[in-house]
């Protein structure tokens, strides 16, 4: 989540001159100067095709974290199946009413195919040529009845091709199909079959289906939502003063659909569960409950999404607690009621793309405190890029780090010198991490009211130098801690700046 790129604006340093002794000389070179405002300074976002995380820098210059966990779907194709396996349907007499196969308290009166086949078999046991034709009356496409004709040779049976039905509409007010066949002997007699036909029906889709959509209780969903606010594996205390989380479920099912929360908590770093706790939020009887909105049929809504927004924040909810001790995931199960006020002319729908989605977005107003949060940042460095000095006869080589701070933030830092491999060669403090970077002066508000300035002096061997003279990156990890060791709130500012200089000194020896 934080990150620095120290090495990115590089000009002269204001090393002392050059301190001439006997046999010896001083080179001093700059490394770096570089100037960082804070927004740049904290926050590293690693975006991706299910998340809109941004930085928002509001009037006040205050920053305003926004942050998309990831999203959970639900189509409403894994609930509502309608005719997708394979169906044999006996056409028991000349006109068959068979009941359209639908998913309890479903009554369909129209559904536009996408993809399927049907397929029609007849065994003709009569002396007599037989042909005709097979009808389903309430099956149309572009306004002309389905229909298929047969002959079907004396003693034999006959079996038609795979008809596709993608754009086919079915139409029923009853929620059946009927099914008619007509054979004829070469008489031009109309007779029923000895031996009944048979229909068969596959993997039959649909694009959109209208109808009634009664009382029915079904699993929605159970899943779990990744969430990511510290983006580096180094762990540290945030807290934040005032988080606030939306829950946004973004509707496309055509017909009202209550949510029943049935279990709802958050996964802590070390695994720990922290149920939510909120009043006010969800409806509350013999369960939780959330009614979502939805496109109506009624009002012409068909292919629309509609919004509900479950605001939590500290006035309904623990969510405060929950932030702070950084949760890294949200677990959720979530059952689904269809016209949960039982209204009897409900019309209702569903398309092919029809669903039910699920997105946590977190505001974070950048106004708490951080203890040893932890950054890391790659940065590019080549020794050989400041000069041709000869390492021969170098006495010794000193690195001088200068930082002028306006921030309310102090840093530890270590920095590692790598090889071409990303192997380490050394790092810049051999005591380990250092408090180089010390937090600006604060008032009662939180708000820096100056500057500190501080200066490392890093001596260094001849052989360590050597050795780092080989770098080709310097890896960098910080813990940054908010003033007075991050007891205290401060208020973080998009203009709060931090100046950062370093340079390298080399005494030489000469022959």
């Amino acid at each position: 989540m934080m990150s620095i790129a120290l090495w990115s604006a590089c000009k002269k340093s204001d090393f002392q001159n050059l301190e001439l002794e006997e046999r010896t000389a001083e080179f001093a070179f700059p490394l770096f100067t570089t100037d960082l405002l804070l927004q740049d300074l904290l926050f590293n976002l690693q975006g991706d095709s299910l998340s809109d995380d941004t930085i928002y820098v509001n009037d006040d210059n205050t920053l305003t974290l926004f942050y998309s966990g990831d999203v959970a779907e639900k189509p409403a194709s894994d609930i509502f199946k309608f005719l997708n396996n394979t169906v044999p349907i006996p056409l028991l007499d000349t006109v068959y009413d068979n009941p359209i196969q639908s998913p309890d308290g479903v009554t369909i009166r129209i559904a536009d195919i996408s993809s399927g086949t049907i397929a029609f078999y007849l065994q003709n046991n009569t002396p007599d040529l037989i042909q005709g034709y097979f009808e389903i009356p309430q099956m149309s496409k572009a306004g002309v009845i389905f229909t298929q004709a047969f002959i079907a040779l004396p003693g034999s049976f006959y079996l038609s091709d795979t008809i596709p039905l993608n754009g086919y509409r079915l139409e029923s007010s009853s929620n059946t199909l009927t099914f008619k066949y007509f054979a004829f002997t070469p008489t031009g007699e109309r007779i029923k079959m000895p031996d009944f036909p048979i229909a068969i029906t596959n993997a039959l889709t649909f694009k959109y289906v209208e109808g009634y959509w009664g009382f029915q209780w079904y699993q929605l969903t159970r899943d779990t939502i990744e969430i990511n606010i510290n983006q580096t594996e180094l762990k540290g205390d945030l807290k934040i003063k005032d988080p606030k989380v939306t829950m946004r479920i973004s509707n496309s099912w055509g017909f009202p659909t209550r949510g029943q929360i049935k279990y709802l908590s958050f996964i802590g770093q070390n695994g720990e569960e922290i149920p939510l706790v909120s009043s006010g939020v969800f409806e509350q009887d013999s369960f939780s409950y959330k009614d979502f909105n939805y496109p109506a049929w009624i009002l012409g809504e068909v292919g629309q999404t509609k919004f509900t927004d479950i605001t939590l924040d500290g006035t309904n909810s623990n969510i405060a607690d929950i932030f702070n001790s950084q949760p890294t995931r949200l677990i959720y199960e979530v059952d689904g009621i269809s016209n949960a006020l039982l209204d009897p002319d409900l019309i209702g729908f569903i398309t092919d793309k029809s669903k039910i989605a699920l997105q946590l977005r977190v505001e974070l107003v950048l106004e708490g405190s951080v203890r040893n949060f932890g950054a890391e940042q790659t940065l590019k460095l080549d020794f050989n890029s400041f000069g041709s000095l000869d390492s021969a006869n170098i006495e010794s080589v000193e690195f001088k780090l200068v930082t002028e701070n306006g921030t309310p933030i102090s840093s530890d830092m270590q920095i590692y010198f790598r090889d071409e491999n990303e192997q380490i060669l050394d790092s810049l403090f051999a005591d380990g991490f250092r408090t180089v970077i010390r937090s600006a002066p604060i008032n009662s508000d939180g708000i820096t009211t100056g500057i500190t300035r501080t200066e490392e002096f890093i001596p260094m061997t001849a052989a360590q130098f050597e050795k780092i003279r080989l770098s080709k990156d310097a890896f960098l990890k910080t813990a940054f801690t908010t003033a007075n060791n991050g007891e205290t709130f401060v208020k973080l500012l998009a203009t709060d700046k931090i100046t950062i200089k370093m340079g390298i000194k080399v005494k030489k020896r000469f022959q």
